[in-house]
């Protein structure tokens, strides 16, 4: 895959994070696993997210519900090991496809606006927080199901993008202990950057409906030709 591409997508996720608290595993994970693999891929994806995470928090860390988010990090703390050993068996053109899959299925129901009550209370933070999980080892793609958990659990709307982070930046680091560290791409690195300073920028001047529909749509392409190239 081309490498400009894939910084761009980079950059282009960072800005997605800023500016609404999620998307940069949903816009550029595709891209990155494509182009690295499916477990360096994974691997590079949560560690960039990991670095977005403390970022964006460090702005908003006032806002953050730590009770929230902590109700979603210990179920997900609890499989994500267990996860990894379980998965790293498989083929990887079946990693391919269930990160493929999982990116253009959630970015599917948030296009759909889907709502569903029963994810208030606590099982429904166990559940979200245990998707999650998987959703990140998989594909690195923790963000689609705690923020369905987000919307249908009523948290105040300038909580939400703090909360997500802190609780991004706790499953992130768990992850990463259980896949390992990658090596830090610097363009990768160069494309974080650039992304972050854009979203520090826009993120209040950008108008969210057209920024989310266009992360959803970049999020269900990128989807689409990493299941292509695991069925390739």
């Amino acid at each position: 895959m081309n490498s400009v591409l894939v910084v761009l997508m980079v950059g282009l996720g960072a800005l997605a994070q800023g500016s609404t608290g999620m998307g940069f595993g949903l816009l550029c994970a595709p891209f990155l696993i494509g182009s690295y693999g499916p477990a360096e891929g994974v691997r590079q994806v949560v560690l960039l997210s990991l670095v977005l995470n403390a970022v964006f928090l460090g702005s908003e860390a006032r806002s953050a519900r730590g009770r929230d988010a902590l109700g979603l990090l210990l179920p997900a703390l609890l499989v994500a090991p267990l996860l990894t050993l379980w998965l790293r068996p498989l083929d990887p053109r079946v990693l391919l496809v269930v990160a493929g899959s999982l990116t253009t299925g959630s970015a599917a129901v948030l296009a759909l606006g889907w709502q569903p009550s029963w994810l208030r209370g606590w099982v429904g933070a166990v559940g979200a927080g245990i998707v999650s999980a998987a959703m990140n080892v998989a594909g690195g793609l923790a963000g689609p199901a705690a923020a369905l958990y987000a919307v249908g659990a009523g948290w105040p709307t300038a909580s939400v993008r703090p909360t997500l982070q802190l609780y991004g930046l706790g499953l992130n680091i768990v992850t990463l202990l259980s896949l390992g560290l990658p090596p830090l791409c610097p363009p990768l690195l160069a494309g974080l950057v650039g992304g972050v300073l854009a979203g520090l920028l826009l993120a209040r001047r950008l108008p969210q409906r057209l920024v989310r529909q266009a992360i959803l749509a970049l999020a269900a392409l990128g989807g689409v030709l990493v299941v292509l190239r695991g069925v390739g």
